[in-house]
């Protein structure tokens, strides 16, 4: 009996060590976890696939919603042949920002895995990736170091963002540490209505190596990012193209896509996008091709825009210092506001307000002064021949284009362009307000094209002193 036990003994001990290779061998590996996406949506103002380099204003609240699929975003090689471990993934992306103030915006976004489709990848080994989960959380803040609209010549700006380590396992969609992406942005204005972006980043990441006994080992790791793209402006219908490149230096490998998309705003704070795009090259996150569409909002916090509201709001956002006094115009003598029953050459006098005859008029869709501009000349000359005048109100306006009405800061733009030009011949600050209106104040008529140009205006009011009987 006992002779039958040691036989049966070794033959069960044979039977497993024949079993256990194949066991294990049966065993899928799983990919190491790292960060897959390359493409990030811009959450502020400018392109959407590049930077730009701007930011949005202060106390400006833009929230978007959007859907993106991608075909074959992840292959790697297989005895000769490329396998694609993920045929397509479609995510879902939250993405907030905030202007803290004019040079200063903050964001954050969360991306939610909704479907995934792929080969059965146990026969090569693998275990198959996470069919839903949620992805790395990005945070970052930009810093904008020139603007436009202070007169620069370019958009310059500088960005850190910081992906966190969370989300859930095996869905390419999280790193095993925390990654960073550094990137400087610079954009500007090419004629009237085209906006040329470039942008150079650098993304540090701890290296991971997928390697699998049936597939070719791959190497992630640090990035060198260059993006650069072209925008149109000015009208509710936009359109823009981009090319974003990636170089890994230490595998000495790089990836192209190219990618195109239009936006449109049915009405202010609302905007519609889409985006598409081909990719070239076999690095994961370079898809065949992609496609991405949302909806974003725009709301500017704490401020009321009513354009009858009496609570207008005192310009301070540009940081222009008070130049000395223009000494032609401030050696001048006498008043240009007239007396009781004494006519105006510059004004019309009402009981509450001295509206100056000239107005500065501008090019659509733009806000840059004329280049001759005697009204605005008597302007300061007025208020530096008048030191009782103790308030000048200025107001911008557009007409009902499309052009036009898109761009929400247009009248603001104007103001605040006729705003410089007083500050730098001597008027002081403190004596202008801004308001900015849109097309609802109309000069003339918007069924003209002389009306229109009428509309595109910036008025200056003044208060009138207190002791001054006006004649009505």
């Amino acid at each position: 009996m006992s002779g039958w036990c040691l036989t049966w003994q070794r033959m069960g001990t044979l039977a497993l060590l024949l079993l256990a290779p194949g066991a294990f061998a049966q065993e899928p590996a799983a990919l190491p976890a790292f960060l897959m996406e390359r493409l990030e949506i811009n959450p502020g103002p400018g392109p959407l696939a590049t930077g730009g380099g701007t930011v949005l204003r202060a106390a400006e609240l833009r929230v978007l919603i959007l859907g993106h699929y991608q075909h074959e975003p992840m292959t790697l090689n297989a005895k000769g042949e490329t396998m694609p471990i993920l045929t397509s993934r479609t995510t879902g992306v939250l993405a907030v920002a905030l202007g803290l103030s004019s040079r200063l915006q903050i964001d954050a976004r969360i991306p939610v895995l909704t479907q995934r489709e792929g080969d059965d990848l146990a026969s090569q080994g693998l275990l198959g990736p996470t069919r839903h989960g949620v992805g790395s959380p990005r945070v970052g803040a930009r810093v904008g170091l020139l603007r436009t609209e202070e007169d620069d010549a370019v958009d310059l700006a500088s960005e850190v963002s910081v992906y966190l380590p969370f989300g859930t396992q095996g869905a390419f969609a999280r790193g095993a540490d925390t990654s960073i992406l550094a990137r400087v942005m610079v954009g500007g204005m090419l004629g009237s209505i085209l906006a040329p972006s470039f942008e150079l980043g650098v993304l540090v990441r701890r290296g991971v190596t997928i390697e699998v006994p049936t597939l070719e080992a791959r190497e992630l790791g640090s990035e060198l990012r260059l993006g650069a793209g072209l925008m149109t402006t000015g009208a509710p219908l936009r359109a823009e193209v981009a090319i974003n490149a990636a170089l890994s230096w230490k595998q000495a490998r790089g990836a192209v896509e190219v990618l195109g998309g239009a936006r449109y705003a049915p009405r202010e704070g609302v905007e519609l996008f889409a985006l598409g795009g081909l990719g070239f090259g076999s690095e994961p996150g370079i898809p065949l091709f992609r496609l991405v569409a949302g909806v974003a909002f725009n709301s500017l916090l704490g401020e009321d825009t009513r354009p009858d509201s009496d609570t207008s709001i005192v310009h301070e956002s540009v940081p222009l210092p008070t130049p000395a006094p223009n000494r032609r115009v401030s050696d001048m003598q006498g008043s240009m506001i007239p007396n009781p029953g004494e006519a105006s050459p510059v004004a019309n006098v009402s009981r509450d307000k001295f509206v100056l005859d000239g107005r500065v008029y501008f090019r659509v869709g733009s806000s840059e002064l004329p280049e001759s501009s005697p009204d605005l000349e008597r302007a300061v000359e007025l208020m530096l021949t008048n030191p009782s005048v103790k308030l000048m109100t200025v107001d911008g306006h557009t007409d009902d284009s499309a052009t036009e009405t898109f761009n929400p800061r247009l009248g603001r733009a104007r103001a605040e362009a006729v705003w410089r030009y007083l500050v730098e011949r001597g008027v002081s600050p403190q004596k202008l307000r801004l308001r900015s209106y849109g097309p609802e104040h109309p000069a003339q008529s918007n069924g003209t094209v002389e009306g229109r140009e009428k509309n595109r205006r910036v008025e200056l009011l003044l208060m009138l002193p207190t002791n001054l009987e006006a004649t009505p």
